[in-house]
Formats: C-alpha cells, sequence, structure tokens
C-alpha cells in the first residue's frame, strides 16, 4: 500500500489525503487518534490510523500525512489543544507525536514561524479575540489505554433560517456592500430598493508593504461611493462622477470625484444605514485576525515596521468605517467564503428553497475561498482556511519548483506543498496549463508565451503582475480555449479542477461534517459555462453524488440580484459576492 502510493508520488502523480486516509483506516494498525479541543470547549475525535513502515522513505510519508491531517484541522476548525493518543510501546509512533512541537514551531514568536507553524499564528490570533488569550495552544500525548471515549455532538439548531426576511430590509434604506478580493475590489450600493451605483477597482495588495498602502484605496471608495449613493437619493443622478467611478480611475481622479460629489450633495449627503463587507482573511467578531494569507505578504515581509502593529490597523476595518454609517447603523464583515454561501442561501431562500440546512460554498478566484452559513445566518467562528488544506501527498517533481514559479505546488504563503491554494483556482489553471501544454498542445502554450500571459523570469515561469497584472487575461485566455472543442486539453485542465473540488468536498465533509452537502461555487472560474460544466464533469468522476452550482443568473431571485443580472455592463458571476454584502449588512440591523 505505502509502496503504491510512493510510487505514484515519484511519477509526479497526486497522491490524495482522502486516498491515504482511506486506506491507512482499513488497513492500519498503528493508533493515532486525536482528540481536539475546539474553542466552544467541546473535543472532536479523529480516530486516525497508519500501518507499519519499513523503510525511511515510507516513515516520512506516514509523517507527511499527519502532519497535514494536523494542519488541516488546525487551518479550518482551529484548537485550543489536540491530544494523541497512541501505544506508548511503538517507539516511532511517540517519537512522531513528540516531534509536533518543533514541526508546528509551538514556542517560536508568530514571525518566526513557518510551513506548518503558520497555521498557529491564525490560531493564536483567535484564541486572542475568542478567549481573551487565557489558553495557549499544545499537543499532550497520552497513552491509547487511557483514552476517553467523546460523545458525538449532534448538529446544533441555530434556530429559524433569517435570509428570506432580509431582501425586504433593502427597500428603504442605503446601503453599500463591499467585496474585498486578491486583484480587485466590487462595490454596490443600493437605496430603497435600487442598486444605484457601482464600482470596481484593480489592486494588487501582496505588493503593499504598509497598512496605509492597504486601508488607504479601501476607505477611498468608500467615501466615493456615499458621495454617488447620496446624489442618488436626493435625485441628483446627473451629478454624479462617472469618471471616478470608472474601473480605471486614478487614485487622484477618485479623490477629486468624492469631493466634488460631496460638494454637489451639500446638506443632503447622508451615510449608509449599513455596509456588509466580504474579506478574504480570516474573521472573527468583526475583526480580521488571520494575517497570513498572500495579500498581506508585502508587509510581512517588510523588515522596517512591526508586522503585528501593521495588521492591527487592518484588523480594525470595520471600525474605520463606522464613519461612513448612521449613529444607529451596522457594519458587519466575514470571510469571502462564508459571503458566497450568505449571498447563495438568501436567493435560494427568495425562490422558495429549502435553507434549514445552511449552506456551504467556495468562491474561485485569486484564492480559493470556503463559506459555511447556518440557518438563523449565523458564520461559525473558525478560521476555516480550506485553501491551506494539503490535499496532495504526491506530485514530487512539482515540489522542486519555487513557490512563485506557475509549475509549483508550493503554497506562498507557507512554503508547504500540495496545498489547495494551488490546485482550485486560477493558480491551479496556470499550474496545470505550464504541466501539458508544452507537449500535449504546444500551440496554445506557445501563444500564453506570445501573449505575454506566461513569461520566462530567469528560471522560473511566471504569469507577470507587472507593469501589468495579466493574470485575468491569462485566466480568461484559458477559459476561451477551453471551450474550443480544438483544444481539448484545456478542457482537461478544468475537469482536473473539478476532480480537486471533488477532493476537497471529501476532505470538508470528513473534517468539519457540515449538514449542507452541496456546493455554490462563485468566482472568475465559473463565468463560463463550458468551464464549469467540465469541473461538475470531473467532480462527479470521483463523487457522483456531489451536486454544484454556479452563481450565474441562475441565482437571482431577490430583486436587487435580478437587478444586477438584467444590467448590460456588470454579472452576477463578478457582483454576486457585492450583493449579498448588501444584505449581510441588513443581518446587523435586526
Amino acid at each position: 500500500m505505502l509502496e503504491n502510493f510512493l510510487k505514484q508520488a515519484r511519477e509526479d502523480k497526486p497522491v490524495y489525503i482522502t486516498d491515504v486516509r482511506g486506506e491507512f483506516q482499513k488497513e492500519g494498525t498503528r493508533p493515532f487518534h486525536l482528540h481536539v479541543t475546539l474553542y466552544d470547549g467541546k473535543v472532536k475525535s479523529f480516530p486516525l490510523m497508519f500501518p507499519v513502515t519499513k523503510t525511511e522513505e515510507e516513515e516520512d510519508f506516514v509523517a507527511s500525512y499527519i502532519y497535514a491531517m494536523i494542519y488541516n484541522i488546525l487551518s479550518s476548525l482551529g484548537a485550543v489543544k489536540i491530544e494523541i493518543y497512541l501505544d506508548s510501546k511503538d517507539e516511532k509512533a511517540t517519537k512522531l507525536a513528540a516531534g509536533l512541537d518543533d514541526v508546528f514551531q509551538t514556542g517560536l514568536l508568530k514571525s518566526e514561524r513557518f510551513g506548518y507553524g503558520k497555521s498557529l499564528n491564525v490560531n493564536e490570533r483567535v484564541l486572542a479575540v475568542l478567549l481573551k488569550g487565557k489558553y495557549q495552544f499544545g499537543f499532550e500525548q497520552r497513552d491509547i489505554a487511557e483514552e476517553v471515549a467523546v460523545r458525538a455532538e449532534n448538529q446544533e439548531v441555530h434556530g429559524e433560517p433569517v435570509f428570506a426576511s432580509l431582501p425586504k430590509m433593502a427597500e428603504d434604506k442605503m446601503l453599500l456592500g463591499v467585496d474585498i478580493g486578491g486583484t480587485d475590489i466590487k462595490l454596490t450600493a443600493s437605496v430603497n430598493g435600487n442598486l444605484a451605483v457601482y464600482k470596481e477597482f484593480d489592486w494588487f495588495p501582496m505588493a503593499f508593504e504598509t497598512a496605509e498602502q492597504f486601508l488607504e484605496p479601501v476607505m477611498l471608495i468608500i467615501r466615493l461611493m456615499r458621495g454617488a449613493a447620496s446624489l442618488y437619493a436626493a435625485e441628483k443622478g446627473a451629478e454624479i462622477d462617472m469618471e471616478a467611478l470608472h474601473k480605471d480611475a486614478s487614485f487622484e481622479t477618485m479623490k477629486r470625484g468624492a469631493e466634488t460629489m460631496e460638494q454637489a450633495a451639500g446638506t443632503e449627503l447622508r451615510n449608509f444605514d449599513a455596509i456588509g463587507l466580504s474579506f478574504p482573511d480570516v474573521v472573527i467578531q468583526n475583526l480580521i485576525v488571520g494575517g497570513e494569507t498572500a495579500k498581506t505578504r508585502g508587509m510581512r515581509e517588510n523588515k522596517n515596521l512591526d508586522y503585528e502593529k501593521q495588521f492591527a490597523k487592518i484588523s480594525m476595518l470595520c471600525e474605520d468605517m463606522k464613519k461612513y454609517v448612521t449613529e444607529d447603523g451596522a457594519v458587519m464583515n466575514t470571510n469571502d467564503g462564508p459571503m458566497a454561501a450568505f449571498t447563495a442561501a438568501v436567493e435560494q431562500a427568495a425562490a422558495g428553497e429549502d435553507v434549514s440546512r445552511g449552506f456551504f460554498a467556495h468562491t474561485l478566484g485569486t484564492e480559493l475561498g470556503t463559506g459555511w452559513v447556518l440557518p438563523d445566518g449565523t458564520i461559525p467562528e473558525i478560521p476555516l482556511e480550506v485553501y491551506n488544506f494539503i490535499i496532495d501527498l504526491g506530485s514530487f517533481a512539482q515540489k522542486q519548483y519555487d513557490s512563485g514559479d506557475v509549475r509549483s505546488i508550493n503554497n506562498v504563503n507557507t512554503g508547504l506543498p500540495g496545498t489547495l491554494q494551488k490546485y482550485t483556482c486560477q493558480s491551479g489553471v496556470f499550474r496545470l496549463a505550464a504541466k501539458y501544454l508544452p507537449k500535449e498542445d504546444p500551440s496554445v502554450y506557445q501563444e500564453a508565451l506570445d501573449q505575454g500571459l506566461f513569461v520566462w523570469k530567469d528560471e522560473q515561469l511566471i504569469v507577470p503582475t507587472e507593469p501589468k497584472d495579466m493574470r485575468k487575461p491569462c485566466l480568461e485566455f484559458f477559459m476561451k480555449k477551453a471551450e474550443d472543442p480544438n483544444h481539448s486539453v484545456c478542457a482537461d485542465i478544468f475537469r482536473q479542477v473539478g476532480e480537486y473540488l471533488a477532493v476537497t468536498w471529501e476532505e470538508t465533509d470528513y473534517i468539519l461534517e457540515p449538514e449542507a452537502k452541496e456546493r455554490s461555487l462563485f468566482g472568475r472560474l465559473v463565468k463560463s459555462s463550458t468551464c464549469f460544466g467540465l469541473m461538475c464533469e470531473g467532480a462527479k468522476g470521483r463523487v457522483p453524488e456531489l451536486n454544484q452550482y454556479a452563481a450565474d443568473g441562475g441565482l437571482a431571485n431577490t430583486a436587487l440580484m435580478k437587478q444586477l443580472d438584467a444590467h448590460p455592463d456588470y454579472t452576477v458571476a463578478q457582483f454576486a459576492q457585492a450583493v449579498g454584502a448588501i444584505y449581510f449588512g441588513c443581518l446587523g440591523l435586526i
């Protein structure tokens, strides 16, 4: 069994963690049971098993599986502590458990951690918010004879579904929805039930070295939207500065537009009743607490400033935004994944669908976002960083490339191989294109090079981000090719991404056990119905019972989403999250 997995890995094929766990649970004779104490004090058991190892290579592979399992649990559920129950006479297992403190760097400062230790940085920030820093995470090793039974928790009932009541709240209010992503920010303002103003702004936050570089454009655009929405509310739509609202407007143009529209609104300038924000990081109690994503990489690597102090400024973004809401208004923030799930739930409720099990969704764009929302609209206060999940313990050849190389399976934040960041979002498409096209469809590969979508930089193959960010054009290029029947290899790329999504479903279902089994998909990768169909085809090839739904025009059931669907210039795939954020803001007014 182990040799088969290693053979696949050496052949540069994926070795999915779900397959490894399935075989280990059937064939394994050595216990390595994890008892995970969660933030709410409950204990969740993962009774892992693994087989006898004969070589050092096999031992390393088993260790990589255990590390990945713990890493995935910490990245999604988080933990106060993890107890490990094993056979204390099993010297290799006890040595493996004893080494976990070193592997996860429990004794190091946040700034010194790397690899697996990055998950503890997020975990510590969540512990500081939820449990006021009273607990320090750690591993505890115990003999299997001491193992206590863990009672399986029933799914909690969190109250009646709230989703259907939210659209009506938008009928007499001025509201703003903000969707912050890794390559752009999208905003839309609703005035008395009408989507009045839209704004898209491209940016590259990974390059920012200070919190101010991150915060200034966000706050300026919100100010700009307030001015435009106020003019619309005052029936002065002709005075809205459309140049400042253009996608390519410069910072100076937007600043001038905000000032001009504020002057034009005069005494009729008004604040929003609520702002809903979708933010690409861990959010707990409206505070941004993750701090380990690619979006803040430039700040983390700036040795001239204290990163924790810089990130603390971003953490308080919602407090800064309160200056643009009314005295009794609300600013509501959540991660982009939960916002996707929330958006789907509101739209499904408006269509009369059953929302009693809540929703589970993914966004497929710059990164993989994951959202889980319960029936009453609440979002579990856990990290839920599923994009960090290690799903592939193989593909050994692709581990050799630097994380910045499109051919690499290594995470750009942690350096760890096999995480979903390089499998299910745009980076996955780029990687598969670089892997297969040179031999199997060289004309398309050469075209990507000729158009500057793929560029050689020394010995690295990259998608350039300067002087122009080519990530969106590169993805759109491969999506167009996948729609062309003459380029079956490009179609197979999206089928492969679908298979990765099926593995994602298996891993989230095992660790999180959500009652909702379907998945709603948002983002650029589902803009094309052909590419979405290919991904579904690939997913069902592995998990036939998996049903996935695209956030396209078929999602449009509420009044605001129908307006978006009918807009000549914007699509549901682009702005659905921003509309969902409007309704999420209303949740704060209940």
